[in-house]
This record gives C-alpha cells, structure tokens and sequence, in this order.
C-alpha cells in the first residue's frame, strides 16, 4: 500500500510540470483556448499577421504584435500588448485603384501610385478569467476583455472562449464568440464599425511535439456601434501546425477566403470580386506566426 501511494505521488508530481508546461502554448493561429498560465509565470510572444492579395495588383499587410503574459493567480491572467504594422499596396482594389487594409491615403496621394507605411498602432491590455479548466473539468470555459488605444484608433473586443479535450488530451476542439467595437480615425473619414466573430478548429498531436488541425472563421460587419446595419459575411479556413520544444514554441496557420460571401449594401458589393469580398475589408489569404517563449 505504502508503495502504490509513493508511485501515485511521484506520478503526480512528474505530471504536474507537464501539464504546466502546456498551459499557455497556442496550438491555433487565431483561436484562443481556455488554458492559462499558473500563477507567477509569464511568457514572451511575437504575432506576425499578414494578409496577402486582392483582386488584382500587389496587396501585403503585415500586423505585429509583441506581448507579455502573466498569470496572476491559477484562474486569472493578464497581458500587454505592442502593436504594430507594415503595408504595401499598388492597384489592388477591385476599381484598379490603390488601398486596402492598413492603407490611408490623403488628397495629396496618387491613387494609381504604391503606398507604403511603417505605423504604430496600438498598445493594449489583455485578461482572461477561466471559469472551467478544460484539464480538471469536463470542458474548459473563459472570458476575454482586451482594449486598445492609439493615435488613430480605439477598440474594445470581448470574447468568450470553449475547450474540449479528447484522447488523452492529444485532440483539443475550440471555438471563440467574438465581439469587437472600433473606432478609426482616417485622413479622409471617421469609420465606427462593430464586429462578430465565430471561430472554431481542432488541433491534433500526432508525435511527440508536433500539433496539426484546422480552423475556420465566420467574420460579420456592422457599420457604426450595434447589429442593426449589416455591411456583409465573409468565411475563411486553412490549417495550422504548432511545435511544442522545453523552453519554446512555435505555431504557423493560414486561412484562405471561401468564395462565399454576403455583401448587404451597394458600397460593399462593389468591393466583391469572385464572390469574395476585398475593398477595406479583406484579403484573399492570411498567414499567422507565433512564437512563444515561457519563464517559469
């Protein structure tokens, strides 16, 4: 007796650090799972978001994000945020002219000319509070909260965050509810817009370090604060693959848009080609790579 209790403690205490090891990586590009860092360690990540091609021309929009992670206590955690952006675009809008997202052309500037910027964007504040931990209860549950301000723009986003388990942990399925307000201040226009998200996927590991899975976006815009002025509904999906080392880890994910677009006002529909929507909205392809660098 006395030596199965030693073997089950000694069990447990090999297990905890892995468990805790696993807590904060993010297997997904986009989707956030409902793991939190323990209290009193934090982590290092860098975000590289690019979105890539429209209908036509060159079109590369590269969104950066450096954060920090902390775990405040074993159900609350909080982090900060430096973002930043990189855009390059020449006669990629559906009329052949030049834009996007990311680009803010003045009266002064060649509609038909390359635009390229270097911007600040934002700082901002991220916490998390788990309700159920998906590795002690039957599902995981969180909440998020994440303003941000900077020169140009405000937003607030609010998510909430599922998480289910399988197979000994090695099939993780999540999905995230998605709600954000911005406001943009642009050199010729003030834009006010309200988002909804729903993102879901699966990440599975196959061998030792090594996740794969896929993940799908459902993106819905409203013009101004609230749902009652639809602008339209796009989808995206594309798969991810995550590598879990001792002291790092590393995700990389791409989300292609599905030609299947809903477009619910004039403005909008002249921005859709190919049934996928472009304009100020969307590219068609987005890369993500996160790197992740816990201290314990």
């Amino acid at each position: 007796m006395l030596r199965r209790t030693r073997a089950a403690l000694l069990a447990l205490a090999l297990l905890v650090p892995l468990v805790a090891a696993r807590a904060g990586e993010s297997p997904f590009g986009w989707i956030y799972t409902a793991d939190i860092h323990p209290a009193g360690t934090f982590e290092y990540e860098h975000w590289s978001f690019l979105q890539q091609g429209q209908a036509g021309g060159d079109y590369r929009h590269l969104q950066n994000r450096e954060e920090l992670e902390f775990g405040i206590t074993s159900k609350f955690q909080m982090s900060a945020y430096l973002n930043w952006s990189y855009v390059n675009a020449l006669r990629n809008e559906p009329d052949g002219t030049t834009g996007g997202p990311g680009t803010d052309l003045g009266p002064g500037d060649d509609p038909f000319g390359r635009f390229r910027r270097t911007h600040f964007d934002s700082v901002s504040v991220e916490a998390i509070y788990q309700i159920l931990n998906p590795l002690t209860d039957r599902f995981g549950l969180a909440v998020y909260a994440e303003p941000a301000i900077g020169p140009d723009e405000r937003e607030l986003e609010l998510r909430l965050i599922a998480q289910k388990n399988f197979l000994d942990d090695r099939l993780i399925l999540a999905g995230n509810l998605m709600a954000e307000i911005e406001r943009e201040e642009m050199k010729m226009a003030l834009e006010k817009a309200t988002m909804v998200d729903l993102a879901f996927g699966a990440s599975y590991r196959f061998a030792d370090h090594w996740s794969l899975g896929l993940e799908a976006r459902n993106h819905r815009e409203f013009e101004g604060y609230g749902l009652g002025n639809k602008e339209h509904s796009a989808w995206f999906l594309g798969p991810n693959l995550h590598y879990a080392a001792q002291h790092w880890w590393l995700t990389a994910a791409w989300r292609h848009q599905l030609p299947v677009v809903q477009a619910f006002t004039e403005e909008q529909r002249e921005v859709v080609r190919g049934d996928r929507i472009y304009g100020d909205e969307h590219a068609r392809n987005e890369f993500m790579l996160k790197i992740g660098i816990p201290f314990r």
